[in-house]
């Protein structure tokens, strides 16, 4: 776990850099934008979907078939051309198919309500080419356990920019197309970005691909990454179906206020995010040599140290929520987030404390049953959202994730378990899950003062000192007392430098 406590300490240092921005611009700016949030967020949500069919399953791809390929002196023979060239081929299918998709767009999402915003749709073009690179570009960087660079393109460059975008807006300085262009440059830069890193590193060369000429080979991949596409689209329909359908069933601008309550729940998935990306090139490695038992230490101690992370953030945004909510602009409309919050959160909960399981079952011989949980997942998910949304409209669409991440999450416990004789859980997990609730009933007890901020850090920071503090000093995870230990150590430094 060395490079994986390094890398995912980096880039969790990133992501919350990009939290801090994010939550600022959630509070103080979002608000009063929520329509344009919602455009934005249902414009960016359909980028995402139709970038899984772009990509074709290659992401997936870039990081099952580069151990075989791996040699930097003939490029990794060519692997980052062949999958540059089914994603071009993508994208031109997709050209192709626009004119169909448009009207499904038109007809689904920019219905009477959204109907103003209609002649923005062609934005959703270039935002799925750069999304669909971004995608691309990041997980084949990650094979050279290197991922903290392209999380801070991929994650701060829209997290600076769009803030500075919607206070233009709100002065005027732009108009709602305007807003989108300078969106659709956001991504561009970071597109670009990954790009000159990758010259950096001496790994953008665009050599012969050799698996063109390997027919098994070239079997295998379209095989593995017609998978791939079909995991591609269930894990993303769990993730981003909820927003679409709730602009096709309410407004852009309730919309805007789900897209404000999945910031505040994504904050609990940040480190998930880095482990997984830093682990997949790991796990394809000691399973395509057959080390189990390094599989299952990796499981553990993702499932471990991502229960710790995962559970103290959602109990500690639990705590303080009311009193965000409350020094928020738009108070009384933003409030409406509360409950989705709370069952976003508690989906990201679980789907951490199962740790690495997706990148298990993708990179083992069994990837073929994503087929059957992608169908599963989404069924379950426009299901529960047509159903759950109708009746409790925002916080429904939250519940409807919160129950498919649960479901999907079961499913792939199970399998792992039957097929590699593995699962997650160690007994360190109780004692989390009783420090964590035992520091929340603490914090919750506490009398409010009158006056929010005061009442808001109080809380906030007796739940995080107490979970903090338990945690750490009963070295349930040795991996999370190391990151501890490092911040103090690097913390101590500056200061001797500064002083």
């Amino acid at each position: 776990m060395g490079v994986i406590r390094r890398q995912s300490f980096k880039t969790s240092v990133i992501g919350y850099i990009g939290v801090v921005i994010g939550t600022l611009s959630t509070m103080f700016i979002y608000p009063d934008a929520l329509e344009i949030i919602g455009l934005f967020r249902s414009l960016f949500d359909a980028s995402v979907l139709l970038g899984i069919f772009v990509l074709l399953g290659t992401s997936l791809s870039a990081v099952r078939f580069f151990p075989r390929y791996e040699n930097k002196e003939t490029g990794h023979s060519g692997l980052l051309t062949w999958l540059l060239i089914v994603t071009g081929i993508g994208f031109v299918a997709l050209l192709i198919l626009f004119p169909f998709i448009r009207q499904w767009l038109s007809d689904f999402i920019f219905h009477e309500r959204n109907r103003k915003y209609e002649e923005f749709i062609y934005y959703v073009i270039p935002l799925t080419l750069f999304v669909s690179l971004i995608n691309l570009l990041s997980r084949y960087i990650s094979n050279f356990r290197l991922i903290t660079i392209p999380s801070a393109l991929e994650q701060l460059t829209i997290k600076i920019t769009l803030p500075l975008i919607i206070i233009a807006f709100l002065n005027n300085w732009l108009t709602v197309e305007g807003v989108l262009f300078c969106v659709m440059v956001s991504f561009a830069m970071a597109s670009a970005g990954l790009i000159l890193y990758m010259m950096y590193l001496g790994e953008w060369r665009l050599t012969k691909p050799v698996i063109v000429k390997d027919k098994a080979a070239l079997k295998e991949f379209y095989q593995y990454s017609w998978f791939g596409l079909l995991a591609g689209i269930g894990s993303q329909i769990a993730f981003r179906i909820d927003g679409l359908m709730v602009a096709a069933k309410i407004t852009f601008e309730a919309t805007g206020v789900y897209a404000i309550a999945w910031a505040i729940s994504e904050i609990i998935t940040k480190p998930m995010r880095s482990i997984s990306n830093i682990s997949g090139p790991m796990l394809a490695k000691h399973i395509e040599r057959n080390e189990i038992d390094e599989v299952r230490n990796l499981y553990e101690k993702s499932s471990l140290t991502m229960t710790i992370v995962g559970l103290g953030l959602f109990l500690g945004i639990w705590t303080i929520l009311p009193y965000i909510f409350e020094v928020m602009s738009n108070t009384q409309r933003v409030s409406d987030g509360l409950y989705v919050v709370f069952f976003l959160g508690l989906a990201q909960v679980w789907d951490m404390m199962t740790g690495v399981n997706n990148e298990i079952i993708l990179y083992s011989k069994h990837y073929r049953f994503t087929l059957y949980l992608t169908l599963m997942l989404a069924i379950v998910t426009v299901v529960s959202n047509i159903y759950f949304i109708d009746l409790y409209g925002l916080v429904g669409a939250g519940m409807a994730t919160c129950l498919s991440l649960f479901l999907y999450n079961i499913a792939k416990l199970i399998f792992i378990k039957v097929k590699m004789g593995i699962q997650p859980f160690t007994a360190g997990i109780i004692p989390v899950v009783g420090l964590g609730v035992g520091a929340w009933l603490i914090s919750k007890w506490i009398p409010d003062t009158p006056w929010t901020l005061v009442s808001l850090v109080i809380k906030g920071g007796v739940f995080s000192s107490l979970f903090g503090w338990s945690v750490y000093r009963f070295r349930i995870s040795p991996d999370i007392n190391q990151w501890v230990d490092l911040i103090w150590e690097k913390g101590k430094a500056l200061l001797q430098r500064i002083f």
